[in-house]
């Protein structure tokens, strides 16, 4: 029988993401609103998705998901087109700009963690890479 996940690791993991939040997240502006840059981020890594995917990847409803969407494709951020497959969807694709607007954003997190993570010894900077790339693998395993 498999043991069951303590309270104090789902706590744990909680706490660190409200600490990720106050002390590096909130810290960043973020260009656009944020459903609108989940958006991005979630079409950032794939060939393409439905408006249906992508209300269910971000727990938003598929009205508000159009609504959505227009803005950003009016802001040219992403494109919609009619799926090969079946014509009745659309497959929503992130564009050129869409992605420069990322990679940009995502530059100014490297450097804020950069720049903070000189606070760190050589070895704790080490161990720190260790313990996230290990994060990384077990969080991915869980939702997988």
């Amino acid at each position: 029988m498999e043991a069951q996940v303590s309270p104090s690791l789902s706590q744990q993991f909680v706490e660190i993401m409200v600490l990720l939040h106050n002390n590096f997240g909130r810290q960043t502006q973020v260009p656009l609103p944020l459903n609108q840059f989940g958006v991005l981020c979630v079409l950032m890594d794939t060939q393409g998705l439905t408006i249906t995917d992508i209300s269910r990847q971000l727990n938003i409803s598929k009205q508000q998901m159009t609504n959505i969407i227009d803005k950003l494709v009016s802001a040219g951020y992403v494109s919609k087109e009619p799926d090969p497959v079946d014509r009745r969807r659309l497959v929503i694709t992130i564009s050129r700009k869409g992605k420069k607007l990322l990679e940009e954003h995502m530059e100014q997190f490297r450097q804020r963690f950069e720049s903070h993570a000189q606070n760190l010894t050589r070895d704790e900077r080490q161990e720190l890479a260790t313990i996230l790339r290990r994060y990384y693998e077990l969080i991915n395993k869980m939702f997988a």
